[in-house]
């Protein structure tokens, strides 16, 4: 019987650095540099010459079509515990990364870094997001002029689970006791996040757009306001019906209806109805209102 898949031939583990996730397959391989396996000498062995590994996904991605979380998230510099499944060692399996508190900046030139120098981007802290050790570094930067509810951040470790991204898009799921909150945010600032009460708080920074291609109903059970630092345009193609069982109240500096350009009359305004000679009251004598409002205009 061979011998030549694993369980038969020994199982070979091994500890290493990630150096090239640039996989011309895009299956989500990376290039590792095994300690014991291959030297830190790149003039020896080069970052090219490593052999690609294949990273062991969780069961909850089934990494088939396109499902589930893909790629990888390994970075260069991150160190990965996995084991060869040929004797020859040349088909490593990643099977999980290993965070740690790093101590030295990179160096390029040797083995077991990232070429890029990017990472570690920290030293002498932990691996672990600072958001999940209890440190705010995204803080809400936004006009309170409407009163928003202050920033309910108070995550302790190890219950806010944190999940950032390299430009610094991030999700948490905060379950720290009594400020249990959800948050996503892009790397520009728009973000949302629900708070420990209920209460959900959303930040565009930029523009922001709505479709619904059938209907949209709304109920709230409260007040609404809404503010406005410049113009509102309202287009509706059909009718629009507003039922109001208070009082109605509008005010403008100058209110046109139906692109009106003729002043509404009210109730004590001096007007020339035709009950007059000619002359007597500036008017012409005719059945025609001559002066009405000087900011409520109607048109036909």
């Amino acid at each position: 019987m061979s011998s030549n898949f694993y369980g038969k031939d020994g199982f070979t583990w091994f500890t290493g650095v990630v150096e090239d996730r640039q996989d011309p397959l895009q299956v989500s391989r990376v290039r590792v540099r095994c300690v014991g396996f291959h030297t830190q000498d790149k003039t020896i062995l080069p970052t090219a010459d490593l052999p690609w590994a294949t990273v062991m996904m969780p069961v909850t991605s089934p990494s088939m079509g396109g499902l589930g979380n893909t790629p990888s998230f390994l970075v260069e510099g991150t160190w990965v515990v996995g084991f060869f499944r040929d004797p020859d060692m040349q088909e490593p399996i990643v099977m999980g990364s290993l965070p740690g508190i790093p101590s030295t900046a990179p160096d390029s030139t040797l083995g077991f870094n990232d070429p890029t120098a990017t990472y570690p981007s920290e030293l002498n802290v932990p691996d672990t997001s600072s958001l999940a050790r209890g440190t705010q570094k995204y803080p809400q930067n936004i006009d309170n002029s409407i009163g928003i509810p202050v920033d309910p951040y108070a995550g302790e470790y190890p219950k806010n689970h944190v999940y950032e991204t390299e430009s610094g898009h991030l999700k948490e799921y905060d379950d720290t006791p009594n400020k249990e909150r959800i948050r996503e945010r892009h790397k520009s600032g728009t973000f949302y996040e629900i708070h420990p009460n209920g209460d959900k708080v959303t930040h565009i920074v930029n523009d922001n757009y709505h479709l619904i291609a059938g209907n949209d109903n709304v109920q709230v059970k409260g007040n609404v306001t809404l503010n406005i630092d410049t113009n509102c345009t309202t287009n509706i193609g059909g009718n629009w019906d507003v039922n109001v069982e208070g009082n109605i109240t509008i005010d403008g500096s100058t209110i046109n209806l139906n692109s009106g350009t003729k002043g509404a009359a009210r109730i004590d305004d001096t007007a020339d109805v035709g009950d007059d000679p000619a002359g007597i009251s500036a008017g012409d004598g005719s059945n025609k209102i001559q002066t009405g409002s000087a900011t409520v205009f109607i048109g036909g």
